[in-house]
Order: structure tokens, then C-alpha cells, then sequence
């Protein structure tokens, strides 16, 4: 049976067919001479294989999905005979496969949660890579939470080693969904949901629609039924039969919750509550933000499939319950730095399980980070994966999520697009701005082409000032938030890169035209300070958004606070504020408009302590600013921050996951006064 995990991309379908015929398009062929990188030059490095680049997961989802199967009187059968590959490129022989399987009801005690969770009954050991799961034993009415007759869904997590005669080889630990039914005195799998549902693109742009999005485990033709809290009923099904699903409903009301199920066959979900986005302008909206919930330490759940899921759950529920619409996410979601689509795709899939919870009911946008880079690597040099098209991080990206597609357009064909990792939306009276400063990465981009970290080329930094002149022109937007992932003032772990690069103005971004590697015109404190320049000059914007580094903090910019200005600062002229050597920072005395500059990115990831930078250190002696307690705070804490944006004021809060608050502010807006 095809599944939603090993269905190939049509297009790769067609080069394989294509390959087999001995037909490979001769624009393949040509591709070193049609890319904004050296080509030629990465190639005499030597290619590495994308499966030994660096792989969270050995397993793919395929795999682990494959190895669950029915037709037995005794339960359902878990069996790795299939699996002879790892994704490591590495041979193995499944009967050395062994470990532990685990299974439960999911979603747990569904008719009286509303945010789901699973909860394991059952276990079992896993030898010569089989076992069976007696899922009778879920009937019996001691252990039949659910109620079940003849049919229920199971989650299942197995934990997989590899007997090896130096010492077993951790293969790691996975999930996966399966729904069963009893026939005949089998126990029979039959077909679900591989992810989803999940509401998208719940905005003021257009009001009273949402796109559910959903993947089924085999193709199939969908329904979304959608029933107003009046009682009224109707049907939007999918566009045709597939795996993956985005059925568009209409006719929802921002004040009175419809809810919808789909369905397929005889698959249904249960019932989710459904709100449509409020008219342009409204106020009274909640929203959440957090970034770097990738793989924590600790082992288990803290670094499950590249996810720090503990976490991640813990404050997707704190989102949930404090009521918050939609979330905003600033990147670095998995582990990432990977050759591997299979593994990428696995550990996507992951993050968003993850937020099931959340995701069934309300939207979630999230913003590219420097861990979402799915490469390829000649010698030592690592750089975006190509052909970009379709093998790109960005192109992966855009296939995972449901995003606004309002992005700038590159400058230069050649590079990767923009789509759904640049866009903008208004929900109410809140605009939300997601840029991408880890766009075309390249870890050697002097010598080959590509960006580093925080680079954000002139046709995306155009895009963003248009879309802040937009907003503040726009009488219906009230406050705009930009959340991207690098951040602008790193002030702990990440000094060395994100938007300062240790004050290097020379980092910046490099094409390969006509031959020759060509650097872009401006360096990366010129296109920092353009970006901060623009954003002051905007009264309505409360905040910019980032993480990368794991912890909390923010920064009040504004006319007197050092910051950098390699005109002035460079004393030297060798293209870099040398702190070391005694150079000092600058402020940027053109800022008009005070705005604070903030860091959510406690999500799981390993935490970073506080770093002196130039910008702390000038707020430590000075009076605090209106409605905080300084212009600098800073904590290594994991957190969330929930906004509330009123009529008069936005505000605060900072959460850490047990829901204990670490800071708040109670107005964003309360700086700009007098500039």
C-alpha cells in the first residue's frame, strides 16, 4: 500500500521516469552553468553522499510506518524485514533489529479533551526485528478508555537498537499512527491520517475562511464538513483524490465557533472548533510566540526525531489554554543540517506531531532558521541544496507548511524562491511580518556564492520597508510585529554570526556571475542598520522578533544606544568594529522611533547564557524606559511570550513552560513617545 510518507513528488517522478528512458533534460545536464554558485569549483572538492552529511534520523518515516501491519488474529504485527537501508546510506540486516515498542489510544480520553495527548497501555519487545502488538487486550473494559467496539487509533513508539558484536547501535527512538479495525477475528489496518488536520491561513485578509490541510496514509478523496453553531451543515471536499489535502471552507464567524471533522471512507476525525479571523482592524488579539524548539539534551522527548517535543508541547499547551489565536514561530524547529530529504521530512513531520494539539484548531506560521537547511557538501563546504527548485531548503519548506504567498520575487532567477518562507498577514489590528535571514546559506560563500547567517539580500530588505510603509499607512493596522529567526542584536551564544558577525562588515552575500564569484555592494552592518533604520522609522512597528539564541531577552533601541556604524567605528578601515582591538560602537543617531528588539528563542534547544555586548552593557546604568522594568533583560530560561494586542495598548507576558512568568511589559507602544 502507497503511503503519505513514501509517495515521491511528482516532478521527481518525472526525472525518474525520464532517467530510465535515457532522457535527462539537457537543462540538467547544463546546471553548472546556470547557478548563482561555483558549480565547478565545489564539484573538484568531491561530492559527499547526502546520506553521510549528518542525519538525525537512520530510520525514514516510510519505514517506520511500513513496519506496522495487520491481518492477524493476535493483534497487530510490527516487522522491520523491509527495512535493509539506513539513511545513512548504511547496510543492515533487520534481524539484528531489537528494542521496545509502546502503544496506547490516541488521541487519549478523546471525548472530554479537547487538547490531545497520547497515553501508552501496552509494550512490547521487539527481537529479530518483530513483534505483535495485542491490541485485543485494549477491548477489555478495564483497560477501553475510548470506548471502542470493533475498531480504534493507536499511537506507537518504538525504540530500535542494532545488535552489533562491538556494541548495539542506537538507531533511534520514532512514532508513528495507525488506525485498526476487528473483522472476522482479524485485527486488520486500515487507513487514517499520516499528519493533521491542520488549520491554515486563518487571516484578515480574507475574513471567514480557513485551509484545513491534512495527509492521508493512502490516496483518497476527502470531505471537510463544517457545522455553524447554529446547526447548518456543509460539505467542502478535496479537489481530488491524493495524499496530500488543502480543502479551503468558507463562511466562518470570528465570535461563534463552527466546528469540522474530516472524513474519508470510514475514516472520521472527531469534531475541532473552528473560528474565522475578525475584520480588519479589530482589536482584542492574543497571539504567541517561540523559536528553537529544536532536539534539546537530556535524552527521550527532550530529543525526539530532532525536536525538543517535552518543550514544545509544554508551551503549545500554554498557548492553547491562555486562548491565543494564532502562534508565530521563529525558526530553528528541527535539527536540521541535513543531506538527507527522507530525514528533513522525518523530522518536520515530527515538529508539527508535535503540535497537533494546537494545529487541529488554530493557525501556526512559522519563519526559515539557520537548522532548517537541508545541503549538500563538497569537501568541507556545505551550501543550500540544489537544483533549487526542488530540492532546496526553501523548496522543502514551502511544501511543509500553508503560508501566505505574498513574498518578494528574487532579483535573480537562478537563486531559491521566496514563497511561503517571506510573507506577510493581518489578523484584527496586528500586521505580522516573516523575513528570512538564513535564505540561500552557504558556509563558504566568498569563495563559492551563497549567504551566510543573517544576510538578507536587497530584494528581500526592499520587500520588507515596502510592507512596513504598507502597514503604516493602512488605518486598519494598529501594531506590526516582524519575527524572523537570526537575530539583530544577538546578546548570548550567537554573537559570532547572526546580524553582527562579530561587527565583520565583510560577511556578505556573493553571486556567481559570468565566471566570477561577485559580492553584493553592501556588507552585513550596512544591511543590519538599513533594516533598523527602516523599522524606526515606522511608529506602528511594537516589536521585531527572532531567536537562534535559546534563551530570553530584549533590547529598547534608539538614538543613543551603541550599536555600530562601520563608517564611523572602523578607525582601521579593514571592513570590521574591532572590539578587541579598542574600537567602540557608535549609536545611529537618525532613529526615530524607539522599538524593542526581541528574543523568544527558549523553545528546547540547548540554553546560552548572557554575553556583554556593547547595546546590554549601555542600558545597566541607565533609567528604565515606560512599562519595563530596564531597556535590557535577559534569561536563559525556556519561554513563551504571549502578546495581547487592545485597543490602546499591546503588551507582554513571558512564560517559562510551567507557566511561571519571567517578564512583561505592559505597553510595547509606550517608547515612541517623543520619538
Amino acid at each position: 500500500m502507497e503511503t503519505g510518507f513514501s509517495v515521491l513528488r511528482p516532478q521527481l517522478c518525472a526525472l525518474l521516469c525520464l532517467a530510465l528512458l535515457g532522457g535527462v533534460p539537457s537543462s540538467r545536464l547544463a546546471l553548472s552553468q546556470n547557478l548563482p554558485i561555483d558549480f565547478d569549483g565545489l564539484k573538484a572538492l568531491g561530492e559527499k553522499p547526502a546520506g553521510e552529511i549528518g542525519n538525525t534520523n537512520l530510520l525514514s518515516l516510510a519505514q517506520i510506518d511500513d513496519a506496522v501491519r495487520g491481518g492477524s488474529k493476535d493483534g497487530l504485527s510490527v516487522d522491520f524485514s523491509h527495512v535493509r537501508k539506513l539513511l545513512d546510506g548504511g547496510d543492515i540486516d533487520p534481524a539484528t533489529i531489537h528494542g521496545k515498542v509502546y502503544y496506547g489510544p490516541y488521541p487519549f480520553e478523546s471525548s472530554e479533551v479537547r487538547f490531545a495527548y497520547q497515553r501508552f497501555r501496552g509494550s512490547v519487545n521487539i527481537t529479530g526485528g518483530k513483534a505483535t502488538l495485542r491490541v485485543g487486550t485494549l477491548f477489555i473494559s478495564k483497560y477501553n478508555s475510548e470506548r471502542w467496539t470493533d475498531r480504534g487509533r493507536l499511537a506507537i513508539r518504538v525504540r530500535l537498537f542494532s545488535a552489533r558484536a562491538e556494541a548495539d547501535r542506537d538507531l533511534g527512538t520514532y512514532e508513528t499512527l495507525v488506525a485498526f479495525k476487528e473483522q472476522g477475528g482479524l485485527f486488520l489496518r486500515v487507513p487514517s491520517f499520516a499528519e493533521g488536520p491542520f488549520v491554515n491561513l486563518v487571516h484578515s485578509g480574507v475574513t471567514g475562511s480557513a485551509v484545513i490541510s491534512f495527509v492521508t496514509q493512502d490516496i483518497q478523496r476527502a470531505r471537510v464538513i463544517v457545522t455553524s453553531a447554529g446547526g447548518s451543515t456543509r460539505e467542502f471536499p478535496s479537489e481530488r483524490a491524493a495524499l496530500r489535502h488543502e480543502v479551503t471552507v468558507t463562511g466562518l464567524s470570528a465570535d461563534e465557533p463552527s466546528t469540522y471533522r474530516v472524513v474519508f471512507g470510514e475514516v472520521s476525525t472527531r469534531d475541532f472548533p473552528l473560528l474565522g479571523a475578525p475584520a480588519k482592524g479589530v482589536h482584542g488579539v492574543r497571539f504567541g510566540y517561540f523559536g528553537d524548539t529544536r532536539g534539546g539534551v537530556g535524552g527521550g522527548l527532550s530529543s525526539f526525531m530532532g525536536v525538543n517535543r517535552d518543550t514544545l508541547e509544554r508551551i503549545s499547551h500554554i498557548a492553547y489554554t491562555e486562548g491565543a489565536r494564532f502562534l508565530l514561530v521563529g525558526g530553528d524547529l528541527v535539527n536540521g543540517y541535513t543531506g538527507s530529504r527522507e530525514d528533513f521530512d522525518a523530522q518536520l513531520w515530527a515538529w508539527k506531531y508535535s503540535l497537533t494539539s494546537f494545529w487541529n484548531e488554530r493557525p501556526i506560521y512559522a519563519a526559515m532558521g539557520n537548522h532548517e537547511t537541508l545541503l549538500r557538501q563538497f569537501g568541507d563546504v556545505k551550501v543550500d541544496r540544489f537544483p533549487y527548485g526542488t530540492d532546496s531548503a526553501e523548496a522543502v519548506f514551502a511544501d511543509t507548511f500553508v503560508h501566505p504567498r505574498n513574498g518578494p520575487v528574487p532579483s535573480d532567477s537562478r537563486r531559491p524562491q521566496y514563497d511561503e518562507n517571506v510573507y506577510s498577514f493581518q489578523y484584527g489590528c496586528v500586521r505580522a511580518i516573516a523575513f528570512n535571514n538564513n535564505y540561500w546559506v552557504s558556509y563558504d560563500s566568498e569563495t563559492y556564492g551563497g549567504a551566510p547567517e543573517g544576510y538578507l539580500l536587497p530584494d528581500q530588505l526592499d520587500w520588507i520597508i515596502r510592507a512596513l510603509d504598507d502597514a503604516e499607512a493602512d488605518p486598519t493596522v494598529k501594531y506590526v510585529v516582524l519575527f524572523a529567526q537570526e537575530p539583530i542584536f544577538p546578546n548570548g551564544g550567537h554573537v559570532a554570526d547572526s546580524m553582527w558577525h562579530d561587527g565583520d562588515n565583510r560577511v556578505r552575500a556573493q553571486v556567481f556571475r559570468d565566471g566570477k564569484v561577485l559580492p553584493e555592494n553592501d556588507g552585513m552592518l550596512v544591511v543590519r542598520n538599513r533594516l533598523v533604520r527602516a523599522v524606526s522609522e515606522h511608529r506602528k512597528v511594537a516589536a521585531v522578533l527572532s531567536s537562534d539564541e535559546h534563551a530570553y531577552h530584549r533590547l529598547l533601541v534608539g538614538p543613543q544606544v551603541p550599536l555600530g556604524d562601520i563608517d564611523r567605528d572602523d578607525r582601521n578601515k579593514n571592513g570590521k568594529i574591532d572590539l578587541v582591538a579598542g574600537e567602540e560602537c557608535s549609536p545611529l543617531p537618525s532613529l526615530r522611533f524607539r522599538t524593542w528588539y526581541i528574543v523568544g528563542g527558549g523553545g528546547g534547544a540547548p540554553y546560552y547564557a548572557e554575553e556583554e555586548t556593547p547595546w546590554n552593557l549601555h542600558w545597566r546604568a541607565r533609567p528604565a524606559p515606560p512599562g519595563a522594568s530596564s531597556g535590557f533583560y535577559y534569561s536563559s530560561q525556556e519561554n513563551i511570550i504571549i502578546f495581547d494586542a487592545k485597543e490602546t495598548t499591546i503588551s507582554m507576558r513571558v512564560l517559562n513552560p510551567r507557566g511561571e512568568l519571567i517578564d512583561r511589559i505592559t505597553d510595547l507602544m509606550a517608547v515612541k513617545a517623543g520619538g
